[in-house]
């Protein structure tokens, strides 16, 4: 009796460690480089860890559930809206959206403040597409709109300034990275192209126009979702960026951060 007690007990400690051992990770990846900061090539190392996040974990982090993952993103809501006097003027609520396309995302430099704990990268992504629910009211020009349904828009050829600043958090894990904001801002994109479905009740005729009217005049349509959308990213990859760096110490990417 006393012998299957204590190999219930050990079974116990067993899965216990394993659960303790589960609030951060705990053995280094191969594709991640301790960067030492002062070193020449800081900034090269330290692009390519940036870029190992985007490719080795886009589906997530294996074994932690709490991060999701960053191909596709999930953004639960966006909503923006425009002063109704301008010629472009949307007042639009997307739900349940999936931003496709940041698996593929290149990033192109990062640098580290190490005085300001701020962390700052360029990235380009071939293509990011937008699927969403959506409610709009407004106009474009002459055109009233008032519709919802099922819509997409992309992004092609986006590059996108990213602004991460942290505080260190010392654990008797180790240290870690307490992400405490996130900026993210488009710089560039060389095409846009939007579609929504029943815009206007199955006029088929009058929907057709009004997409080649938003195709048409891209720039200023994106425009107007592009403070809207950059704000709502910022908020979700804070989200991910936060729970990440819980869970991994920034030490396998700063060999000395602290």
């Amino acid at each position: 009796m006393l012998i299957k007690v204590a190999k219930f007990l050990s079974i116990v400690a067993v899965l216990l460690s394993a659960v303790e051992g589960a609030k951060y990770l705990a053995e280094k990846p191969d594709f991640l480089t301790p960067c030492a900061v002062g070193d020449a090539n800081f900034n090269v190392c330290l692009t390519k860890n940036f870029q190992s996040f985007f490719r080795q974990w886009k589906d997530g982090i294996p074994g932690y559930n709490a991060v999701g993952s960053f191909d596709p993103l999930y953004i639960k809501r966006v909503k923006f809206a425009q002063d109704a006097s301008r010629q472009i003027a949307i007042n639009a609520d997307l739900k349940e959206v999936h931003v496709a396309g940041a698996g593929q995302a290149l990033v192109k430099e990062s640098s580290w403040d190490p005085n300001h704990y701020v962390a700052k990268a360029l990235i380009s992504v071939p293509k990011l597409r937008f699927n969403f629910d959506y409610k709009v009211k407004g106009h474009v020009v002459a055109l009233n709109l008032n519709g919802h349904g099922k819509g997409y828009f992309e992004a092609e050829n986006a590059l996108l300034f990213l602004e991460m600043a942290v505080k260190p958090l010392a654990t008797a894990e180790g240290y870690f990275a307490d992400v405490q904001s996130v900026k993210v801002n488009f710089r560039e994109i060389k095409q846009f192209r939007i579609k929504l479905e029943n815009l206007f009740g199955g006029n088929k005729d009058l929907e057709d126009t009004a997409h080649t009217l938003f195709n048409e005049n891209w720039r200023d349509f994106y425009e107007v979702l592009r403070p809207a959308v950059e704000q709502t990213v910022g908020g979700v990859l804070l989200d991910r960026f936060k729970k990440t760096f819980a869970y991994v110490p920034a030490t396998y990417l700063i060999k000395d951060f602290h």
